[in-house]
C-alpha cells in the first residue's frame, strides 16, 4: 500500500520533483491552496496589471491593422498581407502558454494547480476561439479563477461567468433581447449559448430537471451582458437587455428594473441548487479519484457544502479527509497535460528549457509605453510570428491532443481512461520521454531516478523491468513510461 506522502503527490499533484517534500498530510495539501490564491501566477507575462495597463495600446495596433487592410498599405510577403495586431496576439499567447506550463512545473503548490486546472476546465473557455480571446485567455484564469478558487462557489461562478472571456467565447455579446430598444431597432436576437452552458455544465448539470424554457428564460435574463472594449471590463446595457419578468426554475427574476442585480441573483440561486452541489462536487471526485466516484466521498462533500454555504475549502478538506479518496491508486489515467508536467518536473527540467522557440531575454519598460508592444510584434522574415511552439512543453500537449487553454468543447477535456489510453497516445507519450531523457537524463541512475518518483507506488515487475533494461537511458524511459506514472 502506497504511503499517504506517495498518494497525496500523484493523485492531488504533478508528482514529485527533487528538492520538494511531498506532502505529509491533508493540512499540507490545504496550505498549498491557501498559498495559492494569495500568490501572483507567471502569467499574462507582463503581469496582470501591466496586461490590463496594455489593453489601449494592443486597441491602437488592432485600428492600425484594420485601416492598412482597407487601404492596401500592410506589408506584403509571398503575396500574403502581415497583420501587425495578429502578430502581437499570437507571440503573446504563446509566451503566455508556454508560462502556463512553466506555472505548474515550478510550483510547490501541486494540489493548488491541479484545482486550477480543474476550475479552467469546468469553466473552460478557448484561447484560439478569436482576437479578443487570445488577449484575455491567461487574464481569464489569473484574475476570474485562481483567487478565487478557495472561496464561496457562488463568488467562483460569477466571477467566471461575467468575465468577458467567458462572454466572448459562449457568444453572450451576439445576444439581444428581442423586444429590448436595440433588438425591435436592429432586428437581432437571442443567443442561448451561455445560458444553457450556465446550467447545464456550470451549475447543474445535465439531466438535471431544467427545460429548454428555463434556458430560453435565462437567456433572456443574461440579455445586456456586454464588456468595455479595451478595458475589457463587464458591463450591463439596460437598451439590449429583454424587458419583463423570466421565470427560471421556478423562480421569477426581472421586472421593471433592467440591471445586473437580476443577473447576479440567478447566478447566486443557482449556485445554491442541491443539483449544483451534486454535480460539482462529483465532477471533483471524478477528476481526482476514479472515473467511478466512489459515492461515500460524494456525499461527504455535499453534506460539507451545504453545511459551510458553498465554500470550497471545506469541499475540498471533506474530500481529503475521506479514507477512500487515498486507496485503490491508479483509478485515473494522467490526461497530457498532467503527464507532461509529471515528467518534466521529475527530470527537474529548469524553466530556461520551457521558454517559446524564438524567445529573447527582455527587459520591458513602462507598461504604459508603446515600445513595451515591441516584443509581441516580431516576426520572421517570413511573416510568422517571431515565438513558436516549444516542443518539450507546448509542443507535445498540442500533439498530444491537450492544447493549452484550448478544450475541446465548452463541455472541456474527457475525463475517462479510454480518451487518452491508445495506440497513438502510447506511441507519442513514449518518444516524447526518450527525447526528454535523452536531454536531461544526464548520468542518473535509473534506480535512484526510479526510487525518487514513483517511490513506493513502483511495482515489482516495473522495479524488475527498469533493472534489465538494456542501457541507462531506454531504463529511466521505462520509468516515464511505466503504468504507475501513467496513473495515478
Amino acid at each position: 500500500m502506497p504511503t499517504f506522502a506517495s498518494m497525496a503527490a500523484m493523485r492531488f499533484g504533478y508528482g514529485r520533483r527533487p528538492g520538494e517534500t511531498p506532502p505529509q498530510d491533508v493540512d499540507t495539501l490545504i496550505r498549498q491552496v491557501e498559498r495559492g490564491v494569495r500568490e501572483p501566477s507567471l502569467f499574462p507575462f507582463e503581469g496582470l496589471a501591466e496586461r490590463r495597463a496594455l489593453f489601449a495600446d494592443y486597441g491602437i495596433v488592432e485600428v492600425a491593422s484594420r485601416e492598412g487592410r482597407a487601404k492596401g498599405t500592410l506589408v506584403m510577403i509571398d503575396g500574403r498581407s502581415v497583420s501587425p495586431y495578429g502578430i502581437a496576439l499570437n507571440n503573446a499567447l504563446q509566451r503566455d502558454r508556454h508560462l502556463r506550463v512553466q506555472q505548474a512545473v515550478l510550483s510547490p503548490n501541486g494540489f493548488f494547480e491541479r484545482l486550477a486546472a480543474f476550475w479552467f476546465d469546468h469553466f473552460a473557455i478557448d484561447a484560439r476561439k478569436g482576437a479578443t480571446t487570445r488577449i484575455l485567455a491567461a487574464v481569464y484564469e489569473a484574475e476570474a479563477l485562481r483567487p478565487n478558487l478557495a472561496g464561496k462557489f457562488s463568488t467562483l461562478l460569477a466571477a467566471a461567468v461575467l468575465h468577458p472571456a467567458m462572454l466572448v467565447y459562449l457568444d453572450q455579446v451576439r445576444s439581444v433581447g428581442p423586444n429590448s430598444p436595440v433588438g425591435r431597432k436592429s432586428g437581432r436576437g437571442l443567443n442561448e449559448n451561455l445560458a444553457r452552458e450556465l446550467i447545464e455544465l456550470h451549475t447543474m448539470g445535465a439531466g438535471s430537471g431544467y427545460s429548454q424554457t428555463d434556458v430560453r428564460a435565462a437567456a433572456y435574463l443574461l440579455t445586456g451582458l456586454w464588456y468595455r472594449a479595451p478595458a475589457y471590463h463587464t458591463v450591463f446595457r439596460a437598451r439590449f437587455a429583454e424587458p419583463g419578468s423570466h421565470d427560471v426554475l421556478g423562480r421569477s427574476y426581472g421586472g421593471a428594473d433592467q440591471q445586473m442585480e437580476r443577473v447576479h441573483n440567478l447566478l447566486h440561486d443557482l449556485a445554491a441548487r442541491e443539483e449544483t452541489r451534486r454535480h460539482i462536487c462529483r465532477k471533483l471526485v471524478v477528476h481526482f479519484i476514479s472515473d467511478d466516484p466512489p459515492q461515500a466521498v460524494v456525499d461527504a462533500m455535499v453534506e460539507a457544502w451545504q453545511r459551510s454555504d458553498g465554500e470550497l475549502f471545506a469541499v475540498y478538506r471533506a474530500m481529503l479527509d475521506h479514507p477512500r479518496s487515498f486507496a485503490e491508486e491508479g483509478q485515473k489515467v494522467r490526461q497530457p497535460f498532467d503527464f507532461v508536467v509529471s515528467a518534466l518536473r521529475a527530470l527537474n527540467v529548469p524553466d530556461t528549457a520551457l521558454q517559446p522557440n524564438g524567445t529573447k531575454d527582455k527587459q520591458w519598460q513602462s507598461a504604459s509605453d508603446m515600445a513595451a508592444l515591441k516584443d509581441v510584434m516580431m516576426m520572421t522574415d517570413e511573416g510568422r510570428p517571431a515565438l513558436g511552439t516549444n516542443s518539450l512543453s507546448v509542443g507535445v500537449l498540442e500533439r498530444l491532443g491537450q492544447s493549452v487553454w484550448s478544450p475541446s468543447s465548452p463541455a472541456g477535456w474527457a475525463e475517462n481512461l479510454s480518451a487518452w489510453v491508445t495506440a497513438s497516445q502510447i506511441t507519442e507519450r513514449i518518444a516524447w520521454t526518450r527525447r526528454l531523457v535523452a536531454r536531461f537524463g544526464g548520468d542518473a541512475d535509473p534506480r535512484a531516478f526510479l526510487e525518487a518518483t514513483l517511490a513506493d507506488v513502483a511495482r515489482a515487475d516495473t522495479i524488475e523491468t527498469v533493472s534489465r533494461a538494456p542501457s541507462r537511458e531506454i531504463a529511466m524511459t521505462m520509468v516515464l513510461a511505466s503504468p504507475e506514472f501513467n496513473r495515478r
